[in-house]
């Protein structure tokens, strides 16, 4: 078995790259959403399915994990705002629960069901960065970031705090539209750093749309892949719909 497995590796093409882990770092679900049409599971991550604002948010709350969710947890109908970092993170309930005005023992539980959540998805994102795999962090950038002139050293500075919280090799994946920032690989050309491009981003209110560009997305995730396959135990929100 492990002599097939070291073959199966040596056969694999060389633009190909394998991880241990895939991790989206955000900024919204669209990452997460697209590697599931590709691979029909999702590597569950303490930014998955959240909303990070902008690259700034995003590397604030990185340097403080251990404060998100610690201030409390805002209702935003559907999403939690987290009191410390700005960003949200979607409950449990069914969307439609939101859709007809629950209860507040409903909203409660949602709550704390949340905040339990993120507190074992921190503990688990430390873990994910020193079990000795080779991790891929992904990160689309959001519209704020893409009007940024200092972008290139904001993403090092990212890059960066990984690094004090990664004990695992890793690589960063960003992703943005054709058309923006149109330096950014000349600049950005530092070890560790991948950029790649879709045509255009789905619409900020319905990232699961149809409409997507599916095709530079299955190019991106047939390049950055698992080197793990995980079963499937639960239907997403977006699978109710």
């Amino acid at each position: 078995m492990l002599l097939f497995s070291s073959l199966r590796r040596l056969l694999r093409p060389r633009h190909q790259k394998y991880y241990g882990h895939i991790i989206s770092l955000g900024y919204n679900c669209e990452v997460s959403f697209q590697f599931f049409l590709k691979y029909h599971f999702v590597e569950s991550s303490l930014f998955a399915w959240a909303n990070c604002i902008d690259l700034a948010h995003l590397t604030a709350a990185l340097s403080n994990i251990e404060t998100i969710a610690a201030g409390g947890l805002k209702n935003t109908n559907p999403m939690w705002r987290c009191q410390n970092t700005g960003i949200c993170f979607h409950g449990k309930a069914p969307v439609s629960v939101w859709r007809e005005n629950p209860f507040d023992d409903v909203i409660t539980a949602d709550r704390e069901e949340l905040f339990s959540r993120l507190n074992h998805l921190k503990q688990k994102f430390r873990q994910t960065a020193a079990d000795g795999k080779k991790n891929l962090y992904i990160y689309k950038l959001a519209p704020s970031d893409i009007l940024d002139t200092a972008l290139a050293d904001k993403l090092r500075l990212l890059f960066a705090t990984l690094q004090s919280l990664c004990h695992n090799s890793f690589d960063l994946l960003l992703i943005l539209e054709q058309g923006k920032q149109p330096d950014l690989e000349k600049k950005l050309q530092d070890p560790g750093f991948f950029i790649r491009r879709v045509a255009f981003f789905t619409d900020e209110n319905n990232v699961t749309a149809k409409c997507n560009d599916h095709i530079h997305w299955r190019k991106i995730f047939d390049e950055f892949r698992p080197d793990f396959r995980l079963k499937k135990t639960k239907k997403f929100k977006f699978e109710e719909l």
